[in-house]
């Protein structure tokens, strides 16, 4: 045999998954269940032989690969869920808020709606008393203050 064929060889050896088969046993007892083992159980033992097939380094690297993939679209999934999360959040903000801008201008409204004699507090902290056609202005203002923030 030349060097070329022993190195052809050796390099299909050394690329070729390793095999080799394993002695096991097969015991069925009384109530019918079978047991496998290393070693025998009882007289009524059979003996086996199971191949066994060495790893396989592109097989390997192909779950790793998969492994990885897997792990950088569960990865994907975590951030989305969390910025869903987040939206959501500040979704719920808004609307909190929102709803607290619609309260007010209700309660401005209702005050309103309410007559009676109003006043504001000028700069020197004296109540001036509003006119009626005043209170009807604000009153007007007040009610589309409320339907923008209640949407209604």
């Amino acid at each position: 045999m030349n060097c070329l064929s022993l190195l052809l060889l050796i390099g299909v050896l050394a690329l070729a998954p390793e095999v080799r088969a394993d002695t096991m046993y097969r015991t069925v007892d009384a109530q019918g269940q079978v047991t496998y083992s290393d070693r025998p159980l009882s007289s009524s033992s059979q003996r086996i032989s199971v191949d066994v097939t060495g790893p396989n380094a592109s097989e390997a690297a192909r779950l790793r690969k998969e492994q990885a993939a897997e792990s950088a679209a569960d990865q994907q999934r975590i951030q989305q869920s969390q910025h869903d999360a987040e939206e959501a959040k500040k979704a719920a903000a808004h609307e909190a808020a929102q709803q607290q801008r619609c309260n007010a201008a209700r309660g401005r409204y209702a005050s309103y709606a309410a007559g009676g004699r109003l006043f504001r507090t000028d700069a020197d902290g004296n109540r001036v008393y509003l006119s009626d056609e005043d209170i009807d202005e604000q009153r007007t203002l007040a009610k589309a203050a409320m339907d923008s923030s209640c949407g209604s």
